[in-house]
């Protein structure tokens, strides 16, 4: 009975961890962790990454004028910081946002509106971001854009997007979205 018990879970831990490795992205950059990271986005172009953090006025209070710093890490360039280009601000990685309630903030990337995200902020004073895909709610902590092969930088397409976080138990997550 132990024998089973222990092979059932040496094969789910398995399962996930094959999983979860499937759709890792080998040799990709981890952006400096900063205090107040809500995610980030890269994609299969290149290296370059596409962060989003809060903007606290203070402690605990967001920006009603500005919630989120958007800005990308050029790592085609050595690695430094940079603000998004107006292109990529108004058509790619920028963000809307709406304000909901006080700290609670619903987002939409300029690129696809289709995801529905909310900012909110916890009561240890960090902001995170929970987002529903393929009906499972996570907190947001990367997402990877792969794009089809042979489109220009102006027409891009999505093969599939990859979220990464964690789901309600607390437990790392990642899940693949084609859209239609």
């Amino acid at each position: 009975m132990i024998q089973k018990l222990m092979m059932r879970f040496i094969l789910m831990l398995s399962c996930f961890f094959l999983t979860f490795n499937l759709f890792a992205q080998d040799n990709y950059p981890t952006p400096p962790v900063t205090e107040n990271r809500l995610f980030y986005i890269q994609h299969s172009k290149n290296f370059n990454t596409y962060v989003y953090d809060a903007n606290f006025l203070i402690p605990n209070y967001l920006s009603e004028k500005e919630p989120v710093n958007v800005y990308r890490i050029v790592y085609t360039e050595g690695g430094i910081k940079k603000p998004l280009t107006t292109f990529q601000r108004k058509l790619a990685y920028g963000i809307d946002f709406f304000k909901i309630s006080q700290n609670m903030y619903k987002l939409k990337l300029v690129a696809y509106s289709g995801f529905q995200l909310v900012m909110k902020v916890g009561q240890d004073g960090k902001a995170f971001v929970e987002t529903t895909v393929n009906n499972q709610t996570i907190i947001l902590t990367r997402m990877f854009l792969k794009m089809k092969d042979g489109r220009s930088d102006f027409n891009p397409k999505l093969e599939y997007v990859l979220f990464y976080g964690f789901d309600n138990n607390g437990n790392k997550t990642s899940i693949k979205f084609v859209p239609s």
